[in-house]
């Protein structure tokens, strides 16, 4: 683990582009096994990648959002599943930073190095209110990273204490031995996120460990009194979303990169080159462009979102909307760039162990999560600009 007050943001990002031929040989084998390799880890976190932002009161950078954008614009290169789970398991340390400060106390306060997953309850997991927290019950799905997470930060929808009222949405924190793991990812896309379930049965969660997302809309959070930087002061559910778009982002540029290399040593059946074919320079420059426009609009936000936080200012919700917009047109520019440079594969690219194929169905996977869906996050974002209420109450 590196000295917090000995490494630069830009030497860790040289860091993680060092590791892009070590993460690309190990991705199809992640793929097989439905699991990022335990010496990926192990090497995430001994760079230090995973504290990037936790709060330096428990030994981390307490960087800015724009560096897990960064990162995973190199390691996404490499792999897109230990991208994956790299950027989702960063996350969680912001949000925690967020959180009551007796909630942070309990899961670093005897560990700082902890790790925390996240899960959303697809499959009808429950929670109840009871004395002192909440009961849940259920399956809670996409649990990436859980098995190499100490902790898991549940999305839950509380209900009304009249019964009547719309739930109320909150992150819920559980220790692993409160839950039971569920083999059930089998996806075709980003396979080697192993972003599995996670069981739990009459599990009680005490209320210092909930914190409503109302409370980290932006602006001073129940977790800032402690975390006095302004990264804890940007909406996670907003911004936090970049989570999902950085592995896209770099995904897209190992796609582009691997045809360049490739490109550049083929030939046609009538023995031209392929870097000479008109039709091969227009896709290669028309991808180029849409990726370098998904992270400069990536890029952008973050730095807007944290403009606002240090000049102590509330984003308001046509801001928290537009960030939500841009990071889905962004993941969809990565895609289009992905199937832009498609054709230029050729029929090499219908094997199974195909470095393309393989980050073709990765881009498209990470694009379905539904903070990045263009048709969902395009729909809201038109409604609030016609201020029409927003269909998420998260945003």
């Amino acid at each position: 683990m590196p000295d917090v007050n000995q490494i630069t943001q830009d030497k860790m990002v040289d860091r993680a582009r060092h590791m892009m031929p070590v993460l690309r040989a190990r991705a199809r084998d992640a793929e097989l096994d439905r699991a990022v390799p335990r010496e990926t880890f192990e090497q995430f976190a001994e760079e230090g990648f995973f504290r990037i932002h936790q709060p330096e009161r428990f030994g981390g950078f307490g960087w800015d959002i724009g560096m897990m954008l960064r990162l995973g614009a190199e390691l996404g290169q490499g792999c897109g599943s230990s991208c994956w789970i790299f950027s989702n398991l960063a996350v969680q340390n912001w949000i925690l930073g967020m959180n009551r400060p007796e909630a942070q106390e309990d899961v670093w306060g005897s560990d700082p190095l902890a790790l925390v997953a996240s899960s959303f309850p697809t499959q009808g997991g429950k929670v109840e209110r009871a004395e002192g927290g909440l009961i849940a019950n259920g399956l809670w799905s996409f649990a990436s990273g859980v098995d190499f997470a100490d902790w898991n930060n549940m999305q839950v929808f509380v209900p009304s204490e009249s019964g009547d009222g719309p739930p109320e949405h909150r992150f819920a924190l559980v220790p692993k031995s409160d839950y039971e793991i569920v083999d059930d990812w089998f996806s075709p896309g980003l396979a080697g996120t192993g972003s599995r379930s996670i069981r739990l049965d009459n599990v009680f969660i005490p209320e210092h460990r909930t914190v409503p997302s109302t409370k980290l809309m932006g602006g001073p959070s129940p977790g800032s009194a402690i975390n006095p930087g302004a990264l804890y002061r940007v909406p996670p559910l907003t911004l936090g979303t970049k989570v999902f778009a950085a592995p896209a982002l770099g995904i897209a540029k190992g796609a582009l990169a691997l045809i360049e290399d490739d490109l550049s040593g083929r030939k046609t059946v009538g023995n031209a080159p392929m870097a000479e074919l008109p039709t091969a320079q227009v896709r290669v420059a028309e991808a180029g462009a849409e990726i370098d426009a998904a992270e400069a609009l990536l890029l952008k936000d973050c730095s807007d979102a944290m403009a606002i936080a240090e000049a102590g200012g509330v984003p308001v919700l046509d801001d928290r909307a537009r960030w939500r917009r841009n990071n889905a047109f962004a993941v969809q520019l990565c895609v289009r760039a992905v199937e832009r440079l498609n054709p230029l594969v050729g029929a090499r690219g219908l094997t199974p162990e195909n470095d393309f194929l393989r980050m073709f169905r990765d881009v498209h996977a990470a694009s379905l999560q539904i903070t990045v869906s263009w048709d969902i996050q395009s729909v809201n974002a038109g409604r609030i600009r016609f201020g029409l209420p927003s269909l998420d109450p998260r945003v």
